[in-house]
């Protein structure tokens, strides 16, 4: 057997590989002999079929698996043996030439870990956001818990005001003539006139304002406009829906008593007075906004260490990662693809996401093997003992034992810690500037309320141009 290895690219080989039939032989002549002990043949007793004949029907089978068999054997000799190549994924077989008394050419493709330097990063600044949970914070969250644990009070001859519940069926007319489009109904549709994510949607806006100080029995109209930018209407051209709404009925809150009895009644008897609510209400969001910081600081780092460092993704681990993502759908319908799911295009969507993940975990691996990062035992002790204060039912012992059961949940937590080490490291390596809290919450919900706007934008426009489809405004 001859074998020779090529580079492809920074991060891909091919190993050729040929053997002469006569080498084949011993292996492939044992798997036929075997074939014609089980074969049974009409005219022929068990195991007393002629091998010519074995050889045309099962022949080519049998020495295709023969020379899987050779090709393996020499891809682990040739390169996991060696200990040369830091192999990434799996290897694919990207030819395979063999049949009876024939010779064995193969060729197989296997991806490498590429040679990353770190980049100096001491001039590459990340924002570290600054933030204090203040009393009026507390008031807000308190204020929320009452509201949501309000009942609901039907209001009888009084116009509907900006806090309170609606139910109304919404009819879009043809703007022109005013009547009834006919598939653009929805009926019995609801929600709370002050519901948040109404100042994130022009359009329900627009629904809002119109409702408040309406009563029940009551139909109004109101038009919402956009600028169309694609479908039957020319790029820029304002485009009008008009709608008629008629208002069923009007709901308000019975707010309950901020008192002890509340509080006990909103966190299920975890605290007895409103100053311990309070106190929970603060640490909850003091732990929330620590998480949603962390997370902010650490998707900065993820896109500056991509932006900075050119890595070249071997296909293999491409496609692991999409393995991984196909497998997650799978999981997310009882273990099985749905019918109507098409693998090719949901792979071929999914490339661009699959090779910035591979990217990143190979930036990573470069930092733990740089800084020479572990998870020791003290790190894990420190996790279980955060775990506790969480989950005051459960021992330190207890939620060791219970993680050290499952092997897969343990390695979780010992991926998750060594995370947590990466990006403190590399924290320290950058320039950290600060950012008040005020300022990205306005920049975060500046770029909802774009995404929210382009997204109901797109939504109409399609609903416009869609004959007998639902209504564009779906509150």
């Amino acid at each position: 057997m001859q074998t020779t290895i090529t580079q492809r690219s920074p991060v891909e080989y091919e190993l050729e590989i040929s053997a002469p039939a006569e080498e084949l032989a011993p292996q492939l002549n044992k798997a036929l002999r075997a074939q014609q002990r089980e074969t049974q043949m009409k005219g022929f007793r068990q195991g007393k079929v002629p091998m010519s004949i074995i050889k045309k029907r099962y022949g080519q089978a049998l020495a295709f698996q023969a020379a899987e068999e050779k090709v393996q054997e020499a891809y682990n000799e040739v390169v996991l043996d060696a200990d040369e190549y830091d192999v990434l994924g799996q290897p694919t077989i990207t030819k395979l030439e063999v049949d009876v008394d024939e010779d064995l050419e193969a060729v197989i493709r296997f991806g490498v870990r590429p040679e990353i330097e770190l980049k100096d990063l001491s001039e590459t600044e990340v924002e570290k956001v600054t933030y204090e949970v203040t009393e009026e914070d507390v008031d807000q969250e308190v204020e929320r818990l009452r509201k949501q644990h309000a009942d609901l009070m039907p209001v009888e001859d009084e116009p509907a005001q900006a806090d309170d519940y609606v139910l109304f069926d919404l009819q879009e007319l043809d703007p022109t003539s005013g009547t009834p489009i006919i598939g653009k109904r929805d009926e019995d549709q609801a929600f709370f006139l002050d519901a948040q994510q109404i100042d994130q949607n022009p359009m329900l806006q627009e629904l809002r304002d119109a409702l408040v100080g309406a009563t029940a029995g009551d139909t109004v109209r109101f038009t919402f406009e956009h600028d169309q930018a694609h479908g039957e209407h020319a790029e820029g051209e304002t485009h009008a829906h008009l709608f008629e709404v008629e208002l069923q009925e009007v709901k308000r809150r019975d707010l309950p008593e901020l008192d002890d009895a509340f509080a006990g009644e909103v966190s299920d008897d975890q605290v007895t007075t409103l100053e311990e609510l309070r106190d929970a209400i603060r640490n909850e969001m003091e732990q929330a906004w620590e998480q949603q910081v962390n997370e902010y600081v650490e998707n900065q780092i993820v896109e500056k260490m991509l932006d900075l460092h050119t890595v070249p993704v071997p296909p293999s681990v491409t496609e692991m990662y999409l393995d991984a993502f196909v497998e997650d759908v799978k999981q997310r319908n009882d273990d099985e693809l749905p019918p109507d799911f098409d693998e090719t295009a949901f792979r071929h969507a999914n490339k661009s996401n699959a090779e910035q993940q591979a990217r990143w975990m190979l930036l990573r691996d470069k930092v733990v093997e740089e800084y020479y990062l572990e998870v020791h035992d003290e790190d894990l002790d420190g996790f279980f003992a955060r775990q506790a204060e969480r989950e005051p039912q459960l021992t330190v012992d207890q939620l060791r034992q219970f993680y050290e059961s499952m092997p897969r949940l343990m390695d979780q937590v010992r991926q998750r810690l060594l995370n947590e080490k990466v990006f403190d490291t590399l924290m320290k390596q950058f320039t950290v500037t600060e950012k008040d809290r005020e300022t990205l919450e306005q920049e975060m919900e500046e770029a909802q309320a774009r995404q929210a706007a382009q997204a109901q934008a797109a939504q109409a426009d399609a609903a416009a141009s869609a004959p007998g489809s639902p209504s564009p405004l779906q509150p």
